[in-house]
């Protein structure tokens, strides 16, 4: 790894240090392509302050495309591309590449409304109360959520099996959570009881979640709504990539 970062740091200063002489022709449409996307990433770039010198960047990209063009002509005559491993790498760079432009593709295709908006905006806002009572076995724990379905409040199983951590009555965020507790609360309404036991490291729990408020921090919604239009389109995209995966016959 550190021998092909060193080999990497070469090409880098070779593409910056030198100009070429007899360089190949670089067809525009390829130096037009990467020009845009230099420029699409310095707009994204969060200390970005002023407009960048499009020229500087044009002569930059014309002289990284040439000088990739006269080190993979070398590559090619020495027989690189007939070498077993170099090939394994390229196929494995070639299916990175297309598997990230196919997600591209399918980010620039979805669409979003105020309702997928308003849902993450809500997810992201939402703090919560949460009760919890603890339990040494699973059978214990079904037992209890028996006794609730019979009638029993929340409030008095705690009674029944008290614990220390039942004294925290504070609002979090569902983030602030382990994953698989963010998960199990994340459809949950104000009211409602896990349906089943949790198991927790060596404890099984029951939760309530006793209370909900939006964060009195949060951001008004216009003032994040281009931020929740993209992570709109992520999570739909996640979506498809899940979807694609699970009927190729690959799971999480």
């Amino acid at each position: 790894m550190k021998y092909q970062t060193a080999v990497a740091g070469i090409v880098a200063a070779a593409v910056a240090g030198f100009a070429i002489a007899n360089a190949p022709e670089i067809p525009a449409a390829r130096i037009d392509s990467m020009v845009k996307e230099v420029l699409r990433q310095a707009d994204q770039h969060p200390n970005q302050t002023s407009k960048p010198n499009g020229a500087a960047i044009r002569k930059d990209v014309v002289r990284q495309l040439q000088t990739f063009e006269v080190l993979k002509n070398e590559a090619l005559k020495v027989g690189l591309d007939k070498d077993p491993e170099v090939q394994n790498q390229f196929q494995t760079m070639e299916a990175q590449f297309y598997a990230t432009q196919y997600a591209q593709y399918l980010e620039r295709n979805t669409t979003v409304d105020d309702n997928d908006l308003h849902k993450i905006y809500e997810q992201q806002t939402r703090m919560i109360k949460l009760q919890q009572v603890s339990f040494n076995s699973e059978q214990e724990a079904r037992a209890a959520l028996e006794l609730l379905r019979k009638g029993l409040s929340f409030d008095d199983l705690m009674k029944r099996y008290p614990n220390p951590e039942q004294a925290f009555n504070e609002f979090i965020m569902p983030q602030q959570l382990p994953p698989q507790m963010a998960e199990i609360v994340e459809p949950m309404s104000r009211g409602d009881v896990t349906p089943h036991p949790v198991k927790l490291q060596d404890k099984f729990y029951l939760f309530k979640l006793g209370a909900v408020e939006r964060n009195p921090e949060a951001q008004p919604f216009e003032l994040v709504r281009n931020q929740l239009a993209q992570q709109a389109k992520q999570q739909k995209v996640r979506r498809q990539i899940d979807d694609l995966l699970k009927a190729n016959g690959i799971s999480r």
